[in-house]
């Protein structure tokens, strides 16, 4: 439903793109949990779902941004869109981490105050997955989701004739002002 979602919202690279950051949201905090084999229970499995949320939440915040940007880029033409891509995540990051930071602060109080003052296991279990996961969502929608779509774009015949274009324009500079 979300890949539907992100498909009809933005379009099916986006979507992809999405994908692989959960993936590796998700794989990151069980993989966790099977190297120091920490029990799974329900709480953990909602936590694992939220992380979703929180992931998905985040991948399109920056989407959003890359897809108004997009069609600057289209008009103007002067850069290609992994420069664009970067420049989008350049204007969404504050936001990006600002939000993460938010969500961090009262998981870590749970945490802490839960399950060491008050030693409930349920809300340390709950804690632990939800704190894994937004730590790797936080890097997961800039450092894989993004990149995953510009690479993608950048197979597109228009973006690729617009970096071919770009590069000679580059070239042709450079020998004008190595000439002089």
């Amino acid at each position: 439903l979300i890949t539907l979602y992100i498909t009809l919202r933005f379009e099916l690279r986006m979507a992809l793109a999405t994908l692989a950051a959960l993936v590796h949201d998700l794989l990151f905090v069980v993989g966790v949990y099977a190297l120091f084999q920490f029990p799974v229970t329900p709480s953990t499995v909602i936590a694992l779902l939220t992380i979703l949320g929180f992931s998905i939440y985040d991948g399109i915040v920056v989407f959003d941004k890359v897809d108004e940007n997009t069609r600057l880029l289209t008009t103007v033409g002067r850069m290609t869109y992994s420069y664009m891509t970067n420049l989008s995540l350049n204007q969404v990051l504050m936001r990006s981490l600002n939000t993460q930071i938010t969500a961090v602060l009262p998981i870590l109080s749970v945490l802490l105050v839960g399950s060491l003052v008050l030693g409930a296991s349920t809300l340390e279990e709950f804690g632990l997955a939800l704190l894994l996961g937004q730590i790797t969502g936080a890097y997961s929608s800039i450092f894989i989701a993004a990149p995953a779509l510009a690479l993608l774009k950048e197979r597109e015949p228009r973006y690729k004739a617009l970096r071919k274009r770009l590069e000679e324009r580059g070239e042709r500079q450079a020998r004008k002002s190595g000439a002089s």
